[in-house]
């Protein structure tokens, strides 16, 4: 059954979802987040990713945790961008760059949750951002439909328009780790040629670097962990951990983009996406109640600072267009 509590506009609304396999996936309204993944281990339903036994406690939390970020996910460097020859600032919330959209950003607000199209298996919401936002130009209408189907497939669709040109990229935040303590000991595969180069602020420079001979190839599937920690990459070392954007071979949705998995709960999960970029995020830099390397992030999306770097896809949205972008998470028992 669908359990949605009857909240005001702004608490913490929870929406589970469920499907004839026993998988379920609960959904929040603050920050349109997933709170908790449950797939069947063993005949016993087993969280998937890092998260919150309280809904409550999302609020104002650093992480991202399950999170819809927006209007543009990831960086945009020094939080400046020119559109129409018109300059805009937006808030430096990341060492010197504007992170997920800016201090209130999309995954700090209460979505509304639209009634009509909720079901036992899924679940619409919605957010209006009105012209300044964050200092983005244009009033932005979203929409982000969570759909659990009966092959154990989490399907998200990102929808938006707005009344003035503007950069939008969406994404899902979620911490993976598949029923173990740390993402470190999952197996990880991305089929990805090529990464952002990034300069020291954490920017990419415009180029891009083959991941072949190095620790940043996962096209054949890699313990994280092992390739991580053996690393020799200064760049890894100083970060501690993977914190790249992945260019992926291909934007075709049917085609496997990433696949993780768990051989000690004998879990597959695979993502598949249309959009052209994959942020792998290895949470050194999780704490308390958490700790480092517990997840990792598996962010789909258009590349870093595409709005700044005019030979990354187009990022912008025109009034006349619609924005449609999609996120499958699809889990399946190895054994």
């Amino acid at each position: 059954m669908t359990n949605a509590k009857n909240l005001t506009t702004h608490e913490v609304k929870s929406i589970v979802l469920h499907n004839s396999f026993g998988m379920s996936v609960e959904i929040i309204n603050y920050g349109a987040r997933i709170k908790s993944i449950k797939f069947p281990v063993n005949g016993q339903p087993t969280e998937m990713v890092v998260g919150y036994d309280d809904a409550e406690n999302y609020i104002n939390e650093p992480f991202y945790l399950g999170a819809t970020c927006g209007r543009v996910c990831n960086r945009i460097s020094k939080g400046k961008f020119t559109l129409n020859n018109i300059d805009y600032q937006l808030p430096i919330n990341s060492d010197e760059n504007c992170l997920h959209g800016g201090i209130d950003n999309f995954s700090m607000r209460y979505w509304q949750i639209n009634e009509q199209q909720l079901s036992d298996s899924s679940v619409c919401l919605h957010l209006v951002s009105e012209d300044g936002d964050q200092g983005f130009p244009g009033e932005v209408s979203a929409s982000v439909i969570y759909e659990l189907t009966d092959d154990n497939k989490l399907k998200i669709h990102y929808n938006a328009n707005t009344t003035k040109a503007t950069p939008i990229n969406l994404t899902n935040h979620a911490y993976f780790h598949l029923g173990e303590a740390s993402c470190q000991t999952l197996l990880l595969q991305i089929n990805a040629s090529a990464y952002l180069q990034r300069n020291e602020n954490a920017m990419p420079t415009g180029d891009f670097l083959s991941v072949a001979n190095t620790d940043f190839d996962f096209r054949s599937s890699q313990a994280i962990g092992p390739r991580q920690l053996a690393s020799n990459n200064q760049e890894l070392k100083s970060l501690n951990c993977y914190d790249h954007c992945y260019v992926l071979d291909s934007t075709a949705i049917q085609e496997t983009k990433a696949e993780l998995i768990s051989k000690q709960n004998n879990v597959r999960m695979r993502l598949y996406t249309d959009q052209p970029s994959l942020q792998l995020y290895s949470a050194y830099y999780l704490t308390k109640p958490f700790y480092p390397y517990q997840g990792v992030c598996l962010e789909a999306q258009n590349y870093t600072d595409a709005v700044n770097i005019s030979h990354f896809p187009n990022c912008v949205l025109q009034p006349n267009e619609q924005y449609k972008k999609n996120i499958i998470y699809a889990f399946e028992n190895t054994q």
